[in-house]
C-alpha cells in the first residue's frame, strides 16, 4: 500500500531534487553526529560513557522531563540495545514511562541508532509531509496515533527510496557530506535529514491545492421599489422621514 499517490509523490520527489544541495549541506554537522553515535552505541557501555551521554543529549535535544531523568535514559538505551527484533511500539512505550508523556522524537531517534531502517519523527517532518497528502498527527496524538503515524512514514520512506529519481538525489546529498558519512548512513537516514532541512525551503512556496474554490457569486441587490401610494416626489430642500419597520 503506497503512502502517497503518484502526482503526491512526484510533487514531493520535485521538491527533493530542487532542495537537495542547499538541504543537506546545512543537515551535514546532524549527519555527522549520527555516524558517529550510530557507530559508538553498540562499542560503548552507554549507561556509563559520559562522552556519549552528552553527544546523545545534544543529538535528541534532551529536555524537560527527559533531561531529569536522562540517566534513566541511558541505562534504558544500554539495556534495549541487545534486544532484536526491537520496534518503535516498544520503544515508545519505554521511553514514555519514564516521563508519563508521549516521548515520540526521542524514542525514534533512538531506534534510528539501533536500526538504521527506521526514519525518526520530528517536528520537521510533521509539519513539511502533510503538503503532499500524507497524514497530518495531531499536536497531541494518542500512543496508537503515534506508533500508526510512524509505520506510515515508514512506507513513504520506502516508497521514495524505491523510485528511479531517487539515486540521481541521493548522489546530491552524499556529494556534500563527508565521504565516510556518505558511505556509513542509511538512505532512509538521509531522507529524514534531508526532509528536515528542506521543509524551511519548501515552506517559501505556495502549497499546491487540489481543487480550486468556487467563486461565489454576489447576490443580486433586490429592485428599488417604486413610491408607496400616497408618497408623493421629494420637493427640493424637503426631508424625507424614513420609518424603521
Amino acid at each position: 500500500m503506497a503512502a502517497l499517490d503518484a502526482g503526491q509523490l512526484n510533487r514531493l520527489l520535485r521538491d527533493l531534487e530542487f532542495t537537495a544541495s542547499v538541504a543537506m549541506r546545512k543537515a551535514a554537522p546532524k549527519a555527522v553526529q549520527h555516524q558517529w553515535l550510530q557507530a559508538a552505541v553498540h562499542r560503548v557501555d552507554v549507561s556509563q560513557d559520559e562522552v556519549f551521554q552528552q553527544r546523545l543529549a545534544r543529538y535528541v535535544g534532551l529536555r524537560g522531563k527527559l533531561r531529569a531523568n536522562k540517566q534513566a535514559l541511558f541505562k534504558l538505551l544500554e539495556d534495549v540495545k541487545s534486544v532484536s527484533p526491537l520496534g518503535f511500539e516498544d520503544m515508545l512505550r519505554q521511553v514514555s514511562e519514564l516521563t508519563g508523556q508521549l516521548e515520540k522524537s526521542v524514542a525514534s531517534a533512538m531506534l534510528g541508532l539501533l536500526d538504521p531502517s527506521q526514519a525518526a519523527i520530528d517536528r520537521d517532518l510533521r509539519e513539511l509531509l502533510p503538503r503532499y497528502g500524507f497524514p497530518l498527527l495531531a499536536e497531541a496524538p494518542s500512543f496508537d496515533e503515534c506508533v500508526r503515524w510512524h509505520a506510515d512514514l515508514g512506507v513513504l520512506f520506502k516508497q521514495v527510496i524505491a523510485s528511479p529519481r531517487w539515486q540521481a538525489i541521493v548522489s546530491r546529498l552524499d556529494s556534500v557530506l563527508p565521504v565516510s558519512a556518505g558511505a556509513d548512513l542509511s538512505d532512509v537516514c538521509k531522507l529524514g535529514l534531508h526532509l528536515s532541512q528542506a521543509r524551511r525551503v519548501v515552506a517559501l512556496t505556495p502549497a499546491p491545492t487540489r481543487f480550486a474554490a468556487p467563486v461565489a457569486k454576489a447576490a443580486a441587490r433586490p429592485a428599488v421599489s417604486a413610491a408607496l401610494p400616497g408618497e408623493g416626489a421629494s420637493r427640493p430642500g424637503s426631508v424625507r422621514l424614513h420609518l424603521c419597520r
